[in-house]
């Protein structure tokens, strides 16, 4: 009877035993907190991110120059059980800065800060015939890059003609080119513009480059550049020295001291001259003239007027006076009734917007400051602003032009307009 009651006490032991196992209140352990994989996906190009588990942060090799960072697709892969927000294959912004992701196991939560960058690339290139900024001689372009580079900093570099291509323009939006000339060095049009810039293979770059929407801002003689760049229309079998259509209004001199300040006027019809053009003419209010300063002063010693107000680009002293603009009159356009029809004519023909003459014209008979728009035929072009009246210039045979901040300004906004557009 003793060995019985042994053997039920040894079985019920075994069977508490067995229910106290099968009743333990010990879980699972949560899958681990951690990213198996994470890429980032912008148009067609991925990259892998590589993933900092103890600093919780994911960065990734950097995009190309110009990449969309607004809308790039985060794919994550996880353990099993484990969640992530924002969730993985959604777009998100980062061209502001990193994204925060957060991982959850369902008991506990880890955050990632995730960065995507692109390639750093400059926006607007200044070019010219010299081997480096450096090496620019001529007192005005090198006081309007040393300007310009203050202005835009990282955004604007140098290139020297002989190093332009298509893959030194990939990432360029605007490209400033000044051409001005040394005392002594006083060519004609045709010569206005350096041997190196007129290198077939810089020309094919540039021509490719703007047809595919790169624009331009041509200043000084650099307005000749149009002949290169196929953007004056032929007149008849005329050479381009005798075309209508081109800048023919040119100056190459040393140049001459002068008591009066001069400028441009931008309200083109400004004593409302009678014509049957029904174009609204005062151009005042264009983007490129934002912030700049107005005067009717003529001769400031004499105290004569222009008598109406012109945006002043360089005061009373020396001027170099090399003009690179159009002659109007000169255009082949015989059915006009009078001057304002025939610039409305001109614009049409040229597809541009004329912005400002010399400052003391009122009758439009030539074009100083110019818009010239993508041509209809030209699907993708960029635009031309072009500045070519004498009055612009960045300094005054060594002395401060008390006007320069009006160049400045009309020259950075230019720039800005075109990048904008």
């Amino acid at each position: 009877m003793k060995k019985l009651l042994v053997s039920y006490a040894i079985v019920l032991v075994a069977i508490v035993g067995i229910v106290s196992c099968g009743d333990s209140n010990d879980e699972p352990a949560p899958p681990a907190l951690e990213i198996t994989t994470i890429t980032a996906t912008s148009g067609d190009v991925s990259r892998t991110g590589v993933v900092d588990a103890a600093a919780q942060t994911v960065v990734f090799q950097p995009f190309a120059p110009r990449t969309d960072l607004t809308s790039v697709v985060i794919e994550v892969t996880l353990p099993e059980g484990v969640t992530v927000s924002p969730a993985s294959g959604v777009a998100q912004d980062f061209s502001s800065g990193p994204v925060t992701y957060t991982i959850s196991n369902g008991v506990e939560e880890l955050a990632f800060e995730v960065t995507v960058t692109a390639e750093f690339a400059a926006s607007i290139a200044f070019v010219g015939d010299a081997n480096a900024s450096g090496s620019i001689t001529e007192p005005d372009m090198a006081a309007a890059f040393a300007f310009l580079s203050t202005e835009f900093g990282e955004d604007l570099e140098y290139i020297p003609f002989s190093s332009v291509n298509a893959d030194a323009l990939q990432y360029i939006e605007v490209v400033v080119y000044y051409q001005d000339t040394d005392k002594g060095n006083n060519p004609g049009m045709l010569e206005a513009i350096p041997v190196s810039a007129q290198a077939q293979s810089v020309v094919d770059a540039f021509k490719e480059w703007h047809a595919n929407g790169g624009d331009f801002v041509l200043a000084g003689h650099a307005t000749q550049y149009l002949n290169q760049l196929g953007r004056i229309p032929a007149d008849g079998d005329k050479s381009y020295a005798d075309n209508g259509w081109a800048p023919r209004i040119f100056g190459s001199g040393d140049g001459f001291d002068n008591p009066d300040q001069w400028g441009i006027n931008v309200n083109l019809n400004v004593n409302s001259i009678e014509t049957v053009s029904t174009t609204d003419w005062d151009r005042s209010s264009h983007p490129i003239l934002e912030g700049a300063t107005f005067s009717d002063v003529a001769n400031p010693a004499e105290g004569t007027t222009y008598d109406h107000p012109i945006v002043p680009l360089i005061a009373a002293g020396y001027k170099e006076d090399h003009n690179s603009m159009w002659d109007i009159n000169a255009a082949p356009i015989t059915d006009h009734v009078d001057a304002f029809d025939k610039a409305d004519k001109w614009e049409a023909a040229m597809e541009a917007t004329i912005i400002g003459t010399w400052g003391h014209v009122v009758d439009l008979c030539c074009g100083a400051v110019v818009e010239l728009h993508p041509r209809a035929a030209a699907a993708g072009e960029g635009a031309i602003i072009v500045i070519g009246p004498a009055a612009y210039e960045w300094e005054q045979d060594g002395s401060a032009n008390a006007f320069v901040d009006n160049n400045a300004s009309l020259t950075v906004n230019s720039i800005n307009y075109l990048m904008s557009k």
